[in-house]
């Protein structure tokens, strides 16, 4: 999401902002390669002074860079390489604005439904689906697509997800297991923007993100949570773009400042901490779920060279995903039988693929020492 605030704080337009940004870079790049060089996705035969040209405004994207483009999953692992500090990700993502009339189905359907104020087609299948999960999920259906006029401390904010009910229940269970008194913001209709960002909907990131901050502030949190990192992302940018004063934590992070309330207790054996693009093990966010993995499991941690991207954000348009995909769950195998995830999205991910590792997140590790302290106090 970065991208719509610039170095004054003042407001722009994403789409002018990535643009321009695009023009500079390219005069800045020296072509040393080393953004492709770690790339994790399929890379076709094309230079990169190709791939700064297709990415300039009013320049036409070759086949091979429109592929390549719509392979990319935004993992961001080709900033941190670049000499002179250039955003790759963010000339990928100019790329996929240029072509967002020109993207599959996969891209299509996974935003259908996310945004507010659809009309139309889109509006109808939204409130559909909305109505459907009230029904079959009535412990939740008071959070869905509503808004409180309650003021409160801590607002809990799973937007889209949810829907991905097991994940916001066990997120329930343990605030409550707190004490904790909370509110929650959740549903298609509050998305953060962050899936239109990734795939170059500029126009409706920014609406998203300007109305998820109106309904915000009928709140006037102090602290906002949520276990998506798309999520987490936009609301450091709202946080900063208007100048405010909550905290944004992850799930995780949140519970480990509240460690003391949980059993200390070893539940698992070796398990190994996903190292999520967004939520990365050196993140604040990372190390709060490394603290949570070792506080009931024994961590084990994978050498760098066998991490890999849960490509979750190219929505399956590489080929090539699902090789990757297992070949990092065998080799997730070789040293633990868990793999824990701190972000939603990367759970969600691997939980699609078959093996014999068993995918967790880490809320469930919370969860399952709190069910295992009960059941050892009933046995006595």
């Amino acid at each position: 999401m970065n991208g719509q605030i610039d170095h004054h704080g003042k407001s722009l337009n994403t789409k002018t902002y990535v643009r321009d940004k695009v023009s500079d870079y390219v005069k800045q790049c020296i072509q040393c390669h080393r953004c492709m060089d770690v790339c994790p996705v399929t890379k076709g035969s094309f230079s990169i002074n190709e791939l700064n040209q297709a990415s300039l405004n009013g320049k036409e994207v070759p086949s091979t860079l429109k592929q390549f483009a719509l392979y990319c999953t935004q993992c961001g692992k080709c900033v941190p390489v670049c000499p002179v500090n250039i955003r790759r990700d963010l000339m990928v993502r100019y790329l996929k604005f240029k072509l967002r009339d020109q993207k599959p189905w996969s891209y299509t359907r996974y935003l259908f439904i996310k945004g507010p104020a659809l009309t139309g087609i889109k509006g109808t299948a939204q409130k559909l689906y909305a109505a459907e999960k009230r029904i079959a999920h009535r412990d939740l259906a008071g959070f869905m697509e509503t808004t409180s006029a309650q003021k409160t401390d801590v607002l809990f904010y799973p937007g889209c997800y949810l829907y991905s009910t097991r994940t916001v229940r066990q997120t329930l269970r343990l605030l409550n297991h707190l004490g904790c008194s909370y509110a929650v913001l959740g549903g298609v209709t509050t998305c953060c923007g962050a899936p239109h960002m990734l795939q170059g909907e500029f126009d409706q990131a920014d609406r998203c993100l300007e109305l998820l901050y109106q309904k915000i502030k009928v709140y006037d949190p102090k602290i906002i949570l949520t276990a998506c990192a798309e999520c987490f992302e936009v609301l450091e940018q709202i946080k900063h773009f208007y100048n405010e004063r909550f905290e944004v934590l992850s799930v995780i992070q949140y519970l480990i400042q509240h460690q003391d309330k949980f059993p200390q207790t070893k539940i698992r054996g070796k398990i190994i901490v996903h190292d999520s693009c967004r939520f990365h093990n050196k993140s604040p966010q990372g190390v709060a779920a490394q603290n949570a993995v070792s506080r009931f499991g024994e961590r084990v941690d994978l050498p760098t060279s066998q991490q890999q991207c849960c490509y979750q954000w190219n929505h399956g348009s590489d080929p090539n995903n699902s090789n990757r995909q297992a070949a990092y769950l065998a080799a997730v195998r070789q040293h633990a039988l868990t793999l824990a995830c701190t972000c939603i999205t990367c759970y969600e991910e691997f939980k699609k693929i078959p093996s014999d590792v068993e995918i967790v997140d880490i809320l469930e590790l919370f969860d399952e020492a709190c069910n295992a302290t009960r059941s050892t106090e009933h046995s006595k």
